[in-house]
């Protein structure tokens, strides 16, 4: 008797258990987003606030897990040729747009070659290899490459290359084409993805149902809304009081705070991004225009107290690469140590003595609205402070940012990171002349030649050779100071299962599609 009793007790528990872990159907997640979208059109232009908003609207044809592995979405398989100018990819069948249409290649075609003649689209500068997009059929979509681009897959999963609908887009409107910039659905956009435009209450909330029809399963939330809320300390209180279930926008200063409440989870993973300081290289009248004045304010840092006191999460950097891409990172490319000996002599060089109120000259350093930012800001002015720089500081929100330092060069000094993944050849953004996220304005020659060419090399070991050399380019220019390596913070309530980053090889970041509530 006692043995059947204990069989049953063990059998009551082992349904309990695999009760619990079975996902639930509906409810409402909230997620606190740190900012508005630029528009609803995903790939126009960089636009991070809206990128982690896309996901759930619209679909790639690969995406990246949160491990940053090429997954499948709109594309089931695909295939290179052997000369490395061929790719094909093989479409799911049976996709829908969220008006009902179906989605095929032809979509696809149109929306490449969309971003392939906007210079303005980041993803753009990934197609300059491309000479042809073709439909085989509604479900064949080919590239052909006037030579071998390494990353090329890579960069369809990463940014700006969600496929749109053409029934929507390719229109006219009294004989003559609708840009893609003025077209209604920017306000009021149909994709394909797990979930459905609702509406966009700009500075409040963006609101999307599920699309039962999705093609990866229907979603076992109802709805998804995000909260714009940009300030870290307001984005918090929401958190613990239960007015959002998922903190996207995070302050490293809280994560001790998280980490004390039962009722979070709370994780730091290590991220292909990093934290860095960039000097104005371009701009004449700055200081930092000369390269004896850079290396003297990198020897009067101390990135390790920048990195304790202000990011705290991570760990320092001291190379000019990502470490996260172990085979392309240089480990013999350092940044100089704090000696400030060595900065004093080299202001001298330079031509900067100290005057009589013991500043050698003043410098404007700009940075994003932000707890870690202005803390880091303030470090750096501090430091600077002591070999004769005087440093002035000015916080910008994103967007004010992205036209005085991005499009109109007017810093001396910057403070920023970003992603860097998942390929080398994303330095092109970063440092290669005219990159989009140039912010330093830096230009060689001989970097653009290396960057070149390790992007059309297929073989790693002899891509790596490019790649440290570029590295050993930047540490002697030093156009930026590497400061941090970023981690990324997921702080959630327990009761949210099954979160993107927590099933890595299955789906995208920033896809919601088999998230579900515990509660």
């Amino acid at each position: 008797m006692a043995k059947r009793f204990f069989v049953f007790v063990l059998l009551v528990a082992c349904v309990f258990l695999m009760a619990a872990d079975k996902p639930k159907k509906g409810g409402t997640l909230v997620i606190a987003h740190w900012g508005d979208p630029i528009s609803f059109n995903p790939d126009a232009k960089t636009d991070d606030a809206g990128n982690g908003i896309y996901g759930c609207i619209f679909s790639k044809l690969v995406a990246l897990d949160a491990d940053y592995n090429v997954v499948p979405d709109l594309a089931e398989s695909w295939e290179v040729s052997d000369d490395g100018l061929t790719y094909t990819f093989h479409l799911r069948k049976g996709v829908k747009w969220h008006d009902g249409k179906p989605c095929t290649a032809a979509d696809a075609v149109w929306t490449f070659s969309q971003i392939k003649s906007r210079p303005e689209s980041t993803a753009s500068k990934y197609f300059e290899k491309v000479v042809s997009i073709e439909a085989k059929d509604d479900y064949t979509l080919v590239f052909k490459m006037s030579q071998p681009q390494a990353a090329f897959i890579g960069f369809l999963a990463w940014y700006g290359t969600w496929v749109m609908p053409k029934h929507i887009y390719d229109i006219t409107k009294d004989g003559s084409p609708v840009d893609w910039i003025d077209n209604p659905a920017n306000q009021n956009p149909v994709g394909t993805g797990p979930f459905k435009f609702v509406e966009w209450v700009k500075g409040s909330h963006v609101t999307l149902q599920k699309n039962p029809e999705y093609f990866m399963g229907e979603p076992y939330l109802d709805r998804v809304i995000f909260k714009i809320i940009p300030d870290q300390d307001t984005a918090q209180q929401a958190l613990l009081s239960g007015e959002v279930d998922i903190n996207n926008n995070v302050s490293n200063v809280h994560i001790p705070i998280y980490q004390k409440m039962p009722d979070l989870v709370v994780l730091q993973k290590p991220a292909p991004s990093r934290y860095y300081m960039g000097f104005n290289v371009a701009r004449r009248s700055s200081p930092f225009n000369n390269p004896k004045v850079r290396f003297a304010a990198a020897y009067a840092l101390n990135r390790q107290e920048i990195f304790d006191k202000a990011i705290k999460y991570g760990s320092v950097s001291d190379g000019f690469y990502t470490p996260a891409i172990p085979w392309a990172y240089n480990p013999n490319t350092k940044a100089p140590g704090q000696d400030l000996k060595m900065a004093e002599k080299l202001l001298d060089e330079a031509g900067y003595p100290r005057g009589k109120d013991g500043y050698r000259f003043e410098a404007v350093l700009v940075y994003f609205q932000g707890q870690v930012w202005r803390d880091m800001a303030t470090i750096i002015k501090e430091q600077l402070d002591k070999v004769g720089i005087k440093v002035n500081l000015e916080e910008y929100e994103i967007a004010a940012y992205i036209e005085k330092c991005l499009k109109g060069g007017d810093f001396d000094l910057t403070v920023l990171n970003g992603f860097q993944g998942p390929d080398p050849d994303n330095l092109k953004l970063r440092v290669g002349t005219g990159g989009d996220i140039n912010v330093m304005g830096y230009s060689s020659k001989e970097v653009d030649e290396l960057l070149d060419k390790g992007a059309t090399v297929t073989d790693v070991n002899k891509r790596q050779q490019y790649y440290f050399k570029v590295q050993e380019i930047l540490s002697q220019d030093l156009p930026f100071y590497p400061i941090g390596e970023v981690a990324v913070n997921y702080v959630h309530k327990k009761y949210v299962k099954d979160m993107p980053y927590q099933l890595v090889g299955k789906i995208g970041l920033n896809n919601y599609a088999k998230t579900w509530l515990d509660k």
